[in-house]
């Protein structure tokens, strides 16, 4: 909400007139991104569990690694949002560059640079939609009525949703469990 304040007040989207609203956001939109993010964010631990079989951990992760990796994300948006740009290539590269580095510091998995991928394609997908039936637009749109650094919101968005559920590690640790010949299942009583 706060992201899509931001966006809003810097005249980058805009809802239809006849469109109910919470603070400047359109009404729909706050409990949409608030199940998306704990799907995301129960997305990766669960990857991390089919993928590796065990959860991710680095000596570096805790809380406070999740807050800079909010911190990164809050960061593209603002650079979205605040910052001249002179092109629409110009902000998506720096974003996509930007975005990806987010994911290289806290992330680093296979698994996670393509559920980040897929999250950021569907979503702008979604954002397509919206914009074609006429519930979102924004006002300087370059690609089918949308903002060329959507792609890049999203993919941030996700690795940091990510980082929050592997923080939460929603997976319980009784299904970790491995046979020693590299097939992940249930652990079986």
């Amino acid at each position: 909400m706060v992201i899509d304040h931001l966006q809003t007040q810097h005249q980058l989207v805009e809802y239809p007139d006849n469109t109910s609203h919470f603070w400047d956001t359109a009404s729909w939109l706050p409990p949409t991104c608030g199940v998306s993010a704990v799907l995301i964010g129960t997305v990766y631990p669960l990857g991390d569990y089919l993928w590796w079989g065990k959860p991710v951990r680095r000596n570096d992760r805790d809380w406070s690694s999740v807050m800079r990796c909010l911190g990164g994300f809050i960061g593209v948006n603002y650079a979205a949002s605040k910052l001249p740009w002179t092109s629409s290539l110009q902000v998506s590269s720096t974003l996509a560059l930007i975005s990806v580095a987010l994911w290289f510091l806290f992330d680093r998995t296979f698994h996670g640079f393509v559920i980040s991928l897929t999250v950021a394609s569907m979503g702008t997908i979604v954002a397509y939609f919206l914009v074609l039936n006429g519930w979102y637009s924004f006002t300087r749109a370059d690609f089918f009525g949308v903002g060329s650094w959507i792609p890049c919101i999203l993919y941030s968005s996700s690795v940091c949703f990510g980082s929050i559920g592997r923080q939460l590690d929603v997976v319980p640790e009784a299904w970790y469990h491995s046979n020693g010949t590299g097939h992940v299942h249930l652990k079986s009583k």
